[in-house]
């Protein structure tokens, strides 16, 4: 993995031959398809295309010398750079969804304030972003082998996430903590 000019990594992800030949032995079932299972494709595409709220955090932590440090996590299998998100989970406000997520995603405990920094559309979805100031990290957490974090300084997460609605958020974060302080 490529060294990155102020971040922290945290943890990596297995290498990838890891998982080619653990999804080697799966052989695609192919055959005539349901009624039933057809109407439920259609189904899951239409509450996409409707744009399925879904709510997620920046995690940061401010440094003793004032830095802002914020958390990003790499999908499933690598990739780009992103902030913790998923579907909004029942009997959960937006805010203590989004706190579950990055538990689950980056392995870090915290207060996720209430306010809404932004939103963005991810794969047609609307993301809501929720602060959360980070806690406790953990060295072990549910996602560990299939996800690697980094700690950026706050200028660089914004230069290192795709899209410009994930920088405005970012850059909100900012702002807010300016309001905070």
């Amino acid at each position: 993995m490529k060294r990155v000019s102020g971040a922290v990594l945290l943890k990596r992800i297995p290498e990838k031959e890891h998982l080619r030949t653990a999804s080697a032995g799966k052989k695609k079932l192919t055959g005539p398809e349901s009624a039933d299972t057809k109407k439920k494709r259609k189904n899951t595409k239409a509450v996409r295309r409707a744009g399925n709220p879904r709510s997620g955090t920046v995690p940061y932590l401010i440094e003793p010398d004032g830095t802002v440090r914020v958390m990003l996590v790499t999908p499933k299998g690598g990739g780009a750079w992103m902030l913790p998100k998923g579907n909004l989970e029942k009997n959960m406000t937006p805010a203590e969804s989004a706190a579950k997520e990055a538990f689950e995603e980056a392995g870090v405990t915290g207060i996720c304030d209430p306010v809404v920094l932004g939103e963005y559309r991810w794969q047609s979805q609307r993301v809501r972003i929720y602060p959360l100031r980070i806690t406790r990290i953990l060295d072990e957490w549910e996602e560990t082998g299939v996800r690697s974090r980094f700690l950026f300084r706050l200028e660089m997460a914004v230069k290192m996430t795709p899209g410009a609605g994930m920088k405005r958020v970012l850059r909100a974060l900012g702002d807010y903590l300016v309001k905070q302080s």
